[in-house]
């Protein structure tokens, strides 16, 4: 089984996924962000490096996620914290469109040869609970990230997994108005829920 988290910046995906994959006793698998050198160059002029930074992640996830169920194990469970269909949604509010179209057909091609997810979880969070969560883990590379451009995010990323669900894999959204002690484990129960409903 394999599930992926999805959601904006400092929605807390990392945090649900480690949560997940502890309950479940499955192998978390972590996005490797930190290791594309063009993301600070992204965020200091988004325009400039808008393409080769989203076409850099694109190989990047798609590789990451071929090497790593070339070696899993039949019956493990994964939790990842990013769905690989991130990719296009951050590509759709960060592109031209003409680079998105060439983009897209890119992407079309590398989703086809990876394993899908068996259920990705969406979480919801509105604008200024992300902003408030990218400044509480103090991340320098973040500083310059600005409401206007989460809320371009939160567009895309609503489009994909709750207007249209492009997935065509089940998605649980969940909306989180505010985070407490509690919410982890009713987003834990929730997610336990589903996989229970859906019999994965």
């Amino acid at each position: 089984m394999f599930i992926s988290i999805e959601g904006n910046i400092g929605s807390g995906k990392t945090t649900l996924a480690k949560a997940l994959a502890k309950q479940l006793k499955a192998t978390y698998l972590p996005e490797q962000f930190e290791e594309n050198a063009l993301l600070p160059l992204f965020y200091n002029d988004r325009k400039t490096f808008a393409f080769p930074t989203e076409y850099s992640f694109l190989i990047d996830r798609h590789k990451q996620l071929q090497t790593y169920f070339k070696t899993k194990k039949q019956r493990q469970v994964t939790v990842s914290d990013f769905h690989f269909d991130k990719c296009i949604c951050f590509a759709k509010s960060n592109l031209t469109q003409k680079d998105y179209r060439y983009f897209k057909k890119h992407f079309k091609a590398l989703q086809a040869s990876i394993k899908q997810p068996n259920l990705v979880v969406y979480i919801n969070t509105e604008v200024p609970l992300l902003i408030k969560n990218i400044k509480k883990r103090g991340r320098t590379i973040e500083k310059t990230i600005d409401p206007d451009y989460l809320s371009s995010l939160k567009k895309s990323l609503d489009t994909y997994y709750i207007l249209k669900n492009k997935t065509k894999i089940p998605v649980l959204v969940l909306t989180i108005d505010n985070y407490s002690d509690k919410t982890l484990q009713i987003c834990c129960s929730k997610v336990l829920e589903t996989l229970n409903k859906h019999k994965l």
